[in-house]
């Protein structure tokens, strides 16, 4: 992202480039989160298929165990006779684990005919028979929908299914469903008439549970009749009680499981092709269907002619929708990540508008030093080209040695110039590592002061140094410091006034007594050609003084500042920890 820098001087224009930088770096920022995002997210649906896959096939083996236990008990090793009643009554308790599991499941015969398949119908139990004390409980199912009109049907099971939460002592915590008076046909129920008995709490847990709960009436408060017809020859029993097997919430997505897993030629079909793992059915976006069949014992034959053979078949359908299984880890990773991404598309845009204004700066200062030097050599360069041009032509030949001198010493201020120009530009780009030595600032502050001695005279100017320190530092750039702010303040100091040196346990401090600096002109008497106040000056240096001072100090991490006091201005430096103090 290129932006043109020369057209960003006005508020306006920063303000545009403000926010085209945000919104670039937000937008390809949220490019990226996308990308990222729905790699992630096809990823996870796709472990998520495969982990439901391997679920499927774990439960399929532990049930298919557990129906061949009751299989091989039911079966007479010597002649082969399965009793096939028994198995039913067997079965119809235990699917309860299965259908917990939204798991739909048949089991068929060598010949795949069909023996038993879960179902939606009313699962009971009442007790069976019993031996002195004890009881022995029984098991079968109540077709609903043969028995009680669909109306009846639908109230009963919303009084099995209802979903109370009791609060305290005396609430209503659901409905007793029980059987007054029914037949027993094989692993079928017929019922006499359903009662329904409201259940109220009476004790509860310190979870706040309901721990135990009663009737409080003594008679059933709602009865419903069945539309029963030939019982004769049946088993007839006094009571029985429904138990809630699941909440069926999308009954016709069972109903379709359950076709399948009853469908004996898919069964075949399954066994001919030798699928070995889950037959999976795409239903819709991200719901599929898994089908599994598995032989009794987990163990196939093969017969004369090479077909696959098994005492017993048992199929297995499962319906999942993959979206929803990893919905709870792809909200947390898109909203995290997008959060993270925000934050992150924030700081970036912020940082790279700080780089680009910071650019500006320096482009901007650039162009100032650029030309603030093209304006101080410009003045020698015309100087030396007048005296020249009189040399050449021989104008004033009493004058030539005077051309000569002039030409030099303009030379020289160029060179000057030239020279400090080359070592701030050394300075700011680190081309070398100071050495560091421990530098008496007393002894530099006096040798500097004496170096000046004279022109302090003609100045008349009053000059006093106090305190002593060594610092760690580079000694010729420390000089070179010192050097420059002790010019500045005497370039500064009107006649008769006073000049400064103090140091004390971290800090140096020069005093110039004479006009204040604007307090907007403080920072930026550092940077080059910057002046303070051209009241203030009457100097004829390079205006690069106080620059060289700041880059020495930067590289020596050494903080420092001007600033105005009542009668002038203190220029400082801070060395720190860096020193110890040295008792004069």
């Amino acid at each position: 992202m290129e932006l043109k820098l020369d057209k960003l001087s006005s508020p306006l224009n920063k303000s545009n480039l403000k926010r085209i930088i945000y919104m670039r770096t937000f937008s390809g920022l949220l490019a990226v989160y996308l990308v990222l995002m729905i790699f992630f997210s096809v990823f996870l649906i796709i472990q998520v298929n495969k982990m439901k896959k391997m679920e499927l096939g774990s439960f399929v083996l532990q049930i298919n165990s557990d129906i061949g236990d009751i299989l091989q008990n039911n079966t007479d090793s010597k002649t082969k006779t399965v009793d096939i009643l028994k198995i039913k009554k067997e079965l119809v308790n235990y699917p309860s684990f299965f259908n917990y599991s939204e798991t739909e499941l048949a089991l068929f015969t060598d010949d795949y005919d069909l023996i038993f398949n879960t179902n939606d119908h009313w699962l009971c139990s009442y007790t069976e028979r019993t031996e002195g004390n004890k009881g022995y409980s029984g098991y079968g199912y109540i077709n609903q929908e043969k028995w009680f009109s669909k109306e009846d049907a639908v109230a009963i099971y919303n009084y099995l299914y209802a979903d109370l939460k009791a609060k305290k002592q005396g609430d209503l915590t659901g409905y007793s469903i029980g059987i007054n008076g029914f037949w027993v046909k094989n692993e079928e129920i017929i019922p006499k008439e359903i009662t329904v008995t409201p259940m109220y709490a009476s004790k509860f847990d310190e979870k706040g549970l309901v721990s135990s709960s009663s009737s409080g009436i003594s008679t059933n408060w709602k009865v419903y009749k069945a539309r029963y017809g030939k019982t004769e020859n049946l088993q007839y029993f006094e009571y029985g009680h429904i138990i809630p097997k699941y909440t069926d919430k999308d009954s016709a997505n069972r109903t379709e499981l359950r076709k399948q897993v009853v469908d004996s030629q898919k069964l075949k079909n399954y066994v001919e092709q030798s699928i070995v793992r889950p037959y999976v059915q795409h239903v819709k976006f991200l719901t599929y269907r898994y089908y599994l069949a598995q032989p009794y014992k987990n163990i196939i034959k093969l017969t004369e002619d090479n077909k696959k053979y098994s005492e017993f078949w048992v199929t297995f359908a499962r319906e999942v929708n993959l979206l929803a299984s990893c919905s709870a880890t792809l909200a947390f990773v898109w909203v995290s990540c997008l959060l993270t991404f925000m934050g992150a598309a924030l700081i970036l845009s912020a940082q790279t508008y700080k780089t680009y204004r910071h650019r500006e700066e320096l482009e901007m200062q650039r162009n100032y030093t650029t030309n603030a030097l093209a304006h101080d050599l410009k003045t020698p360069l015309s100087i030396i080209s007048g005296y020249a041009q009189n040399l050449i032509e021989n104008i004033h030949s009493n004058k030539r040695e005077r051309y000569a001198e002039n030409i030099v010493v303009n030379i020289n201020r160029m060179d000057v110039i030239i020279r400090e120009m080359l070592e701030l530009s050394r300075l700011e780009y680190q081309q070398f590592m100071p050495e560091y030595q421990d530098v008496a600032l007393g002894k530099v502050c006096s040798d500097i002061i004496n170096c000046y001695a004279e022109v302090s005279n003609e100045k008349n100017l009053s000059v006093s140094l106090e305190g002593d320190a060594l610092v760690k530092a580079d000694n010729s750039l420390i000089v070179r410091v010192i050097d420059n702010l002790f010019i500045n303040a005497l370039d500064n100091t009107p006649g008769g006034g006073k000049i400064k040196i103090k140091i004390f346990d971290d800090t140096l401090e020069i005093y110039n007594s004479g006009s204040h600096i604007l307090d907007e002109k403080l920072k930026e008497i550092w940077q080059p050609y910057k002046k303070a106040d051209e009241s203030r000056s009457n100097t004829k240096g390079t205006g690069l003084g106080l620059s060289i001072v700041s880059s020495i100090l930067e590289m020596h991490k050494f903080s420092y500042g001007a600033e105005n006091c009542d009668a002038g201005v203190i220029f400082w430096f801070k060395f720190g920890n860096r020193s110890s103090i040295i008792n004069t």
